[in-house]
């Protein structure tokens, strides 16, 4: 994979060629595999996890996306909870989605074992070869690191230092996801500003760092701060009103437009449940393109800016840059 090409589950691909792109979804992932499912902290009803594992109904999902104009997705299952290359290798060749894959790890509850033994530097060694090298063959995209808690700490803390290092070598993007509990207090709404903080200690560029789920906890000033110093700030639960209501959302982009960012902004669903799939009820992929993007428009925003947020960003966040 060179510098200018984009790593899918099929090969590198041009990144003008991905299209209208989500950033932050799920195509396969199994959350009952967590090997530290006694973190997550309370009785779990076994329909509350997230999982999608319905081959054949993921394939609709994906063409039905790519029937609305849709062209790529970033799926940000890691190893510990089922992600698995060579199922979304299938889907990519039945649907024609272009589909990427992610190295790192997610949050502590679903962090594999292995990890604990592993220094920051062994870490990163084992996240690059799945960068450069591939699981099975197949190479990932970019690399995820995560919070379960209020702050960075702990396994977590090794985890995004050995993303960061990966990173370096590689040129690819970081992912984050950054708010902890409901009943946890997350100064400033996200600890973006926290993994922005080692990151640079680590030498990584902020603009290649994607701040994740920032629309589950906003403020707008925090937002704007990321964005100014270079990061991608991303809305990416869509569609879930228990954490905000669209409305507020396409605002708070809105805003952040207005205020110079419209090039730091990537939006996605964080699609994970079978209810939140068409064949489940839901409107799977498509919502952005339903019904967001419509919200954005009645704000003022125009199409080549919208083709900005949904397919220009993506493409660049995506494309490695040396180190």
């Amino acid at each position: 994979m060179g510098v200018s090409e984009v790593q899918t589950v099929l090969g590198p691909v041009a990144p003008a060629d991905l299209g209208l792109c989500l950033p932050h979804e799920h195509v396969w992932c199994d959350q009952r595999l967590a090997p530290r499912g006694h973190l997550f902290g309370t009785a779990r009803a076994g329909d509350s996890y997230m999982r999608l594992d319905d081959e054949s109904a993921m394939v609709e999902e994906l063409r039905a996306f790519a029937a609305r104009g849709g062209g790529a997705i970033v799926d940000v299952t890691c190893d510990g909870w089922g992600r698995d290359l060579e199922v979304l290798a299938r889907l990519s060749h039945a649907s024609g989605v272009h589909l990427i894959a992610t190295a790192g790890y997610y949050i502590e509850p679903c962090i594999p074992w292995y990890v604990d033994a592993m220094s920051a530097d062994a870490l990163a060694d084992h996240v690059t070869r799945e960068l450069e090298h591939g699981v099975g063959g197949r190479r990932c995209g970019l690399v995820k690191s995560a919070i379960h808690r209020a702050r960075v700490e702990g396994v977590e803390l090794k985890v995004l230092r050995a993303v960061a290092r990966a990173q370096r070598r590689t040129g690819v993007a970081i992912t984050t996801h950054t708010t902890g509990g409901r009943r946890q207090e997350v100064p400033g709404g996200n600890v973006g500003p926290q993994q922005l903080a080692v990151l640079l200690e680590e030498g990584v560029a902020p603009h290649r760092l994607i701040v994740g789920h920032v629309d589950e906890r906003p403020d707008v000033d925090v937002l704007d701060g990321l964005a100014a110093q270079g990061c991608y700030v991303q809305f990416d639960v869509i569609g879930k009103p228990h954490w905000l209501l669209d409305a507020t959302r396409a605002e708070l982009v809105a805003e952040l437009v207005h205020r110079g960012h419209g090039e730091r902004l990537l939006l996605s669903h964080d699609r994970n449940r079978a209810h939140e799939m068409r064949f489940g009820g839901g409107s799977g992929y498509l919502h952005l393109q339903d019904e967001f993007l419509p919200r954005l428009r009645a704000l003022g925003l125009d199409d080549a800016l919208l083709r900005t947020l949904t397919v220009d960003n993506p493409a660049r966040a995506l494309t490695p840059t040396p180190a």
